[in-house]
């Protein structure tokens, strides 16, 4: 039996591997979309904690030193926000002054009095900059000065969405 071969030689693949192949791959894709889409309903959601947790300081430092705002803009494709003084039509201040809340795939919708989103601008003498976004808490309730939602969403997006409300009478935060 000297010289005999048991193995055949095979040139290329059989339909059963590239079956296989191909249903790993599926099903690697398959996890990757459904970490993709826990990411960002993460974002969403943290971002909004974020917001209630500044909504919540903001209320804190009217009721303590006076009437307080916070500030909300986008400058230089990130969001930030900042409680002090209003500093509409300075949305680089509130980058200066402030912190951080995410990025620019979110938009942040404020409704009330001084609302709108983040993704507004204005033009003043010909210039166009990002319209700083504000609410007012009063000092004698810690309210803000008019009903007021706010809306954290995935940019084109309004499926994954967060938001809570600011009672303009007592001040509360519900969500």
């Amino acid at each position: 039996m000297k010289g005999v071969s048991f193995m055949k030689r095979n040139d290329g693949f059989s339909y059963v591997e590239m079956l296989l192949v191909l249903a790993i791959i599926a099903i690697m894709i398959g996890f990757v979309t459904v970490s993709i889409g826990i990411v960002n309903r993460n974002n969403v959601a943290r971002t909004s904690e974020k917001m209630e947790s500044l909504a919540h300081a903001a209320r804190t430092s009217a009721l303590t030193k006076g009437g307080s705002w916070l500030n909300i803009a986008s400058v230089d494709g990130k969001i930030y926000a900042y409680i002090g003084e209003s500093l509409d039509k300075q949305p680089n201040e509130v980058k200066k002054k402030g912190e951080k809340i995410c990025n620019n795939d979110l938009v942040i919708t404020v409704s009330g009095s001084y609302g709108g989103t983040t993704s507004d601008t204005v033009e003043e003498e010909g210039v166009q900059s990002a319209k700083v976004l504000r609410i007012y808490f009063k000092q004698s309730t810690g309210s803000p000065s008019s009903e007021t939602t706010i809306i954290v969403q995935k940019k084109n997006n309004n499926l994954k969405q967060s938001s809570f409300h600011i009672d303009n009478v007592t001040g509360k935060i519900s969500k």
